[in-house]
């Protein structure tokens, strides 16, 4: 929600409708525009304009020539690609993970695991991606990669893999799968527990694709949300 006695920044401005759009505030297919937005921050359409243009890049919005300007609809086949190449890094860093650590590093990092599932534990009987549990999603993962001195591919790759974060807010609620995130993430640390390295890339895979179980089903119930 905005805050109508806010002075936003140009830089607020942008970050705030790019948070709007992955937390599908503003719908995938909405239409929105430079007025209406100018009104909503109390800036100026020039402001408005930069921030389109920024999220233009990032193939967030989307210009329609003579219908207006539209938060772009997700690419399932995009987001699958995007997600096993997320997936082949994370499997790269686990095996990484196994041949460069010793085994009391492994130790300590199952320690470090099991402390953030419990946090985790918190929240799993919420519908949503809530703040709390995705912040707590993101140290899990972040957690292994920095083990291994990686966290610059996570980087690198930040702005496209938005759209993974986007496709997660939707998964997430529409199929009701904190709880089984959680368990996924049992299961990733069980394998780095007992030194079984092709068991811990097999959980990882399992963990982060989230396409198939759900595609047809969530186009059918949200068909404006999905390109064609």
């Amino acid at each position: 929600m905005l805050d109508s006695n806010k002075t936003y920044s140009a830089e607020e401005v942008y970050k705030s409708i790019l948070r709007r759009i992955i937390k599908l505030e503003l719908e995938p297919g909405q239409l929105i525009s430079e007025n209406q937005m100018s009104i909503d921050y109390g800036v100026s359409r020039s402001v408005i304009r930069n921030a389109f243009a920024k999220l233009a890049q990032l193939k967030f919005i989307e210009v329609r020539p003579q219908r207006g300007t539209y938060v772009t609809q997700m690419d399932l086949n995009y987001i699958s690609d995007l997600l096993m190449l997320r997936t082949a890094v994370e499997k790269e860093v686990i095996y990484e993970m196994f041949t460069k650590l010793d085994d009391s590093a492994r130790v300590e990092l199952v320690k470090k695991l099991d402390k953030n599932i419990k946090e985790e534990e918190k929240y799993i009987n919420e519908k949503n991606y809530s703040h709390n549990f995705a912040i707590l999603d993101s140290e899990f993962h972040k957690t292994m990669i920095d083990s291994v001195n990686r966290y610059a591919l996570v980087v690198i790759l930040g702005d496209i893999m938005l759209h993974i974060s986007r496709w997660r807010n939707f998964d997430v609620e529409f199929a009701d799968r904190v709880h089984e995130l959680i368990e996924e993430h049992k299961n990733i640390a069980d394998g780095i527990r007992n030194n079984d390295l092709l068991r811990t890339q097999e959980c990882m895979a399992i963990h982060l694709e989230t396409i198939t179980d759900i595609y047809e089903s969530a186009i059918k119930q949200y068909p404006k949300y999905f390109k064609k």
